[in-house]
């Protein structure tokens, strides 16, 4: 069994995504990625680069482009953002309405009324909230990577300097 790591970008969701199932778990594991950010550079990375097209790749293709591309402005919106240019492309709308999971009438209502506006433009009504996202003020956190490699260095130069102190 293979293990991917969470997708941290809208990019990474399309490019996982082969159906509409996948779509749902990929957006899940992103939102709870993406709560992990702790400045604007990061989320501005997460909704800059534009997803490949999901239209064509499976039932309800459009509604998955259009759901990242509401998700993306509602990001750009609420924390201050600068607006990525391909959520206003006319793929990313819908022609007819959806409703998203409407099982009776007054679910359909509901999800009307209580749709955030990045959704309703694109003619897409559902109850959505983002994740809870603490920015926080100072440096940025540094990647395990980038920790690891610091490290490394500062360990070569400690030895460096034993090994010159017992010549």
């Amino acid at each position: 069994m293979k293990i991917s790591k969470r997708p941290s970008t809208l990019f990474e969701i399309a490019e996982r995504s082969h159906s509409k199932e996948a779509f749902g778990y990929e957006l899940a594991d992103f939102e709870h990625e993406i709560a992990r950010a702790t400045s604007r550079r990061e989320l501005s990375e997460a909704i800059q680069q534009e997803p490949p097209p999901l239209a064509g790749r499976f039932d309800d293709g459009a509604v998955a482009d259009t759901w990242l591309a509401a998700l993306a402005e509602l990001l750009a919106a609420h924390y201050g953002l600068k607006y990525p240019d391909w959520i206003w492309k006319s793929d990313r709308f819908l022609t007819e309405p959806h409703i998203h999971d409407a099982h009776s009438k007054k679910l359909k209502v509901w999800h009307i009324l209580k749709s955030a506006t990045a959704f309703s433009r694109r003619n897409y009504f559902v109850d959505y909230q983002l994740p809870a996202i603490q920015l926080r003020r100072g440096r940025p956190r540094l990647s395990e990577a980038h920790k690891r490699k610091m490290n490394r260095q500062r360990v070569a130069r400690y030895r460096a300097k034993i090994e010159g102190s017992l010549r």
